[in-house]
């Protein structure tokens, strides 16, 4: 199991570099957004991208028509120069052009160096979404509102 969770974080992060440029969040292209000593970084595809054995072990649906986030709340930590994965409370909602508005559910992925949340939505091909979240890292009473738009293709 621990050699499949490396294989997962590692395709995140592959993707996460592949697609930052089809990213709005800003001008950089960069996917996350800093509040203080905390950073949320997120990353939305097509969950067509997930390896069969990726997207069984989360379960899942493979399809080019479901859209897949993953999202991981980090902490600077003074004396380290990485910054480190916290858990938090983590809700939101995603958005049409249209102004169709769904809740996302997130589940919590926690690995041995990792934890993140992700969740899967339904979309239409070429369609901008704008999803809107709220994070709250585990014992904080600050919430960071993160948004982003992106359009979301059929692959």
């Amino acid at each position: 199991m621990k050699t499949l969770q490396h294989h997962v974080m590692t395709l995140i992060c592959l993707l996460a570099v592949a697609f930052s440029p089809l990213s709005l969040a800003n001008s950089r292209g960069e996917q996350k957004q800093v509040f203080g000593d905390y950073e949320v970084h997120y990353i939305g595809l097509t969950s067509s991208f997930l390896t069969p054995e990726v997207a069984a072990a989360y379960g899942i649906d493979r399809s080019r028509s479901l859209g897949f986030l993953s999202i991981s709340v980090l902490q600077s930590q003074s004396g380290q120069e990485l910054a480190v994965p916290v858990r938090a409370k983590l809700t939101g909602t995603i958005r049409n052009l249209i102004g169709q508005t769904r809740t996302l559910e997130f589940r919590e992925i926690k690995e041995t160096n990792a934890v993140y949340y992700i969740s899967t939505f339904r979309f239409d091909d070429e369609d901008m979404y704008t999803v809107q979240l709220q994070a709250t890292p585990e014992g904080q009473t600050r919430t960071f509102d993160v948004k982003f738009s992106q359009r979301f293709y059929q692959q």
